[in-house]
């Protein structure tokens, strides 16, 4: 199950689910592809991430979720460490409420105010941890919009990548058809038409064996063609036009079969054909 099914099935965010899986809480199959890395999430997956969202929408931290889904002997034990923090935090909150509903707010002028105004129940409450023990890379700002930047020129090298490898992938699938459909006019065979358009289709829609088979056809041509060039045919039929001609021919299969068999661009399109 890829990205926008999880996403559509379980309400979250693309962030989120990879902020949950970098955080290992959940671990879905993963696979490695010209050094991109796939997940494929299963139903396991999909209802571990929806546990670990409604545990987080009642404020269990990370940490204990983690220590739960690790030790399920240790539920008890977090539940009633949890149970002592929320009673904590509801009693400061009610203080708070209480406090603040005997200031006029209006008339405060300055955010000092507040806070003296406040002291006598900020006095007996302790900082954040996040304020205690700051993850610097985590909250700096600037290092926030760096990353997110970096990000940004990723996706857009994808998405250059993407639109290469389908512009070649089309190119290659697009002569495949107008070779078959000259060559018709010349000895029709309607059989062979419509075998080479459907194989046509099935590369474009990233058949695997199909882009082999390929590949293999473009090679067989390379060699017939320079056989038929290097003597092969006769020649005195062999005329400068019909040389060149072979020639291209012979260039155009080589770099398609390079093209299907190494070039990244290529790979990447097509797997994203073959996978959504």
């Amino acid at each position: 199950m890829k990205m926008k099914e999880v996403c559509a099935r379980t309400g979250l965010t693309e962030r989120t689910i990879r902020f949950y899986v970098e955080e290992k809480l959940i671990e879905p199959r993963m696979s490695l592809v010209n050094g991109r890395e796939y997940r494929d999430y299963s139903e396991r997956d999909i209802a571990e991430l929806t546990t670990v969202a409604d545990l987080r929408k009642l404020f269990f931290s990370i940490d204990e979720i983690k220590k739960m889904k690790q030790s399920p002997d240790k539920i008890a034990e977090v539940v009633e460490a949890y149970k002592i923090n929320v009673s904590a935090d509801v009693q400061a909150k009610a203080e708070i409420l209480q406090a603040l509903a005997q200031i006029e707010v209006s008339r405060l002028n300055g955010v000092d105010k507040l806070a003296q105004r406040l002291k006598s129940v900020s006095a007996n409450l302790p900082l954040p941890k996040r304020d205690i023990t700051p993850n610097f890379g985590q909250y700096d700002s600037e290092t926030k919009e760096e990353r997110e930047r970096e990000y940004e020129r990723y996706l857009k090298r994808q998405k250059r990548q993407y639109a290469m490898g389908k512009a070649i992938v089309f190119t290659i699938a697009g002569i495949n058809v107008v070779s078959t459909i000259l060559s018709s006019f010349v000895q029709f065979n309607l059989f062979a038409l419509i075998i080479q358009v459907a194989l046509s289709i099935a590369l474009v829609a990233g058949v695997t064996w199909i882009r082999y088979l390929f590949a293999v056809g473009a090679a067989l041509s390379v060699l017939s063609h320079f056989y038929v060039l290097t003597g092969g045919y006769d020649s005195n039929l062999m005329t400068a036009g019909l040389a060149v001609l072979i020639i291209v021919q012979i260039a155009y299969s080589i770099a398609a079969c390079l093209l299907l068999l190494i070039n990244n661009a290529v790979k990447d399109f097509l797997y994203a054909q073959k996978n959504g």
